[in-house]
């Protein structure tokens, strides 16, 4: 039979579906940092096999949500200070080197400001998603880094995407004690204003401030997974 004729199955796998689930546990913080998993524990408490849990973990570990402290010892990712630095550092690396490459920087606005639109929409609404918001800010990003059309760079962007959702999220629940007023990040609005003009020099200078601010918040407000 040939592969052509396949159709596809319409859902995720189950390791998929688990490794979501740990995802958006450890992104609430309902994981806390520092917390001992071990595929036995895992697999009782969610009804999967061992096999199964074993390829969620190690996609959490390469997301950067998970690490490996022995061979026997796995731990909800904490981040240090120096951690959150370098995150964010890379952050504006690979956000400007982007902006360098997209070929036709105007073509994104539209992207961008629907993006920003459904952000500041689900901002305003109680009972607030925290974590689709989350979503939806490192979706802005991420567009961003895909128009650039460098695989290398993407792979490189996907190593800290996990940690930033992390870190977001303590930032909306812990330092702007998830005030609706502050949970809109307005800059991305001035970053896509930069977008519009094309200047190219204008925008790295923007996506580059964002990426500073954000950083030298949390490395203030000592934003860590055990807060």
């Amino acid at each position: 039979m040939a592969l052509g004729s396949l159709s596809p199955v319409g859902f995720s796998s189950l390791s998929q579906q688990v490794t979501e689930e740990l995802r958006k546990a450890i992104i609430e913080n309902r994981l806390k940092a520092g917390t001992q998993i071990t595929e036995s524990e895992l697999s009782s408490t969610l009804g999967v096999s061992r096999t199964v849990v074993r390829e969620a973990m190690s996609s959490l570990l390469s997301d950067g949500l998970l690490q490996k402290v022995s061979s026997h010892c796995t731990r909800v990712a904490y981040y240090s200070e120096q951690d959150i630095r370098e995150i964010y550092e890379m952050r504006g690396c690979l956000e400007t080197s982007a902006v360098g490459l997209i070929p036709d920087l105007t073509a994104l606005v539209d992207t961008l400001q629907k993006n920003n639109e459904a952000s500041i929409e689900l901002s305003l609404k109680e009972p607030f998603d925290g974590f689709a918001f989350v979503m939806l800010d490192s979706d802005f990003h991420t567009e961003i880094i895909k128009a650039a059309g460098n695989s290398l760079l993407l792979d490189a962007w996907n190593r800290i995407v996990g940690p930033l959702q992390v870190l977001l999220h303590r930032y909306i629940y812990h330092v702007v004690q998830n005030s609706p007023e502050k949970r809109a990040s307005y800059d991305h609005q001035r970053i896509i204003n930069t977008f519009k003009t094309g200047d190219r020099e204008l925008i790295k200078m923007v996506v580059l401030d964002h990426s500073d601010i954000m950083k030298n918040i949390m490395l203030e407000k000592l934003v860590k997974p055990q807060d």
